[in-house]
């Protein structure tokens, strides 16, 4: 409980209670200021702006609706690691992650997933931060990593290749298991759920019968296993994450040897660029504002 009570003293000056969204905002990774920081920018690509200002290198955000905050890894100028928590107006605030390298916060910010390493196998736990308990989740001697949660809490999603190659799993809290919902011939990647936790979309990196290289967006239902591809071209998809409508994609894509972020229509089309600058751009991550 301790630890519960000072997680959210932490972020209090975030969290606003409405549940309604004034606006959606993309986080992202780039190196334009000369070092790796952390941006945002309207999803149409206007009114961009710098969040972080460390010396060291920022990346990977990931936004919390329920605190109203990006949660992002950073390196200081001596390579020291911390995760940190700011807010969109720029006020950042230090978290107690427990020595964790991975501090990966539940919707409701209850519950913490981790990856634990063990020579070439990694495995995925969660701690519980109202109970102070903590379990090993996934197990299986073999690569377990990339876990992500379903917007209602109630899963996480996964990649692992126990199998032979990447395939994307889905853990269930309430059956206790994991279950696996693609068997491919090569490799599931970068992973988003729809806001209904009803379906994940994801990467596939497949050859053709031509043997030409693709990495396209698909989606699979949860309980069906249904899949549907939602891009079908030899472009490539990287770092996808849908919007909290479930009405787009944003992904990073290197198109022309640059790497920039664009946004498509959930059905796979209607493709627009939305970072334009000399730089590289990684890792977006959609961000839900709450109205005040």
């Amino acid at each position: 409980m301790r630890s519960f009570i000072y997680l959210l003293l932490l972020t209090l000056p975030f969290f606003i209670s409405d549940s309604s969204y004034a606006q959606n905002k993309i986080a992202y990774l780039t190196n334009e200021s000369g070092n790796f920081d952390i941006f945002i920018i309207d999803e149409n690509g206007n009114n961009k702006q710098q969040l972080t200002t460390n010396k060291g290198w920022d990346w990977s955000p990931k936004w919390n609706a329920e605190l109203q905050a990006i949660i992002y890894n950073s390196n200081d100028t001596l390579n020291k690691f911390s995760i940190k928590l700011i807010s969109i107006n720029g006020t950042e605030k230090k978290l107690d992650t427990k020595g964790m390298e991975e501090f990966i916060l539940s919707p409701n910010g209850t519950k913490v997933l981790y990856t634990l390493k063990d020579n070439n196998n990694r495995y995925i736990g969660v701690f519980d931060l109202v109970k102070s308990t903590n379990r090993l989740l996934v197990s299986n001697p073999s690569y377990n990593g990339r876990p992500d949660w379903s917007p209602n809490g109630d899963y996480f999603s996964f990649i692992s290749d126990r199998d032979g190659n990447n395939e994307l799993y889905v853990y269930d809290f309430k059956k206790a298991a994991s279950k696996r919902l693609t068997n491919s011939k090569k490799s599931e990647k970068y992973t988003s759920w729809m806001p209904d936790s009803r379906a994940i979309v994801y990467t596939y990196h497949y050859s053709d019968e031509r043997n030409n290289e693709h990495n396209d967006i698909f989606s699979v239902n949860l309980k069906t296993n249904k899949k549907n591809q939602i891009t079908n071209n030899e472009k490539f998809y990287q770092e996808i994450d849908v919007s909290p409508d479930g009405k787009k994609i944003v992904f990073h894509a290197k198109r022309n040897s640059k790497d920039q972020l664009y946004t498509i229509d959930i059905s796979g089309k209607n493709e627009k660029q939305i970072t334009t600058s000399q730089a590289y751009h990684g890792e977006p991550e959609w961000v839900s504002i709450k109205k005040q």
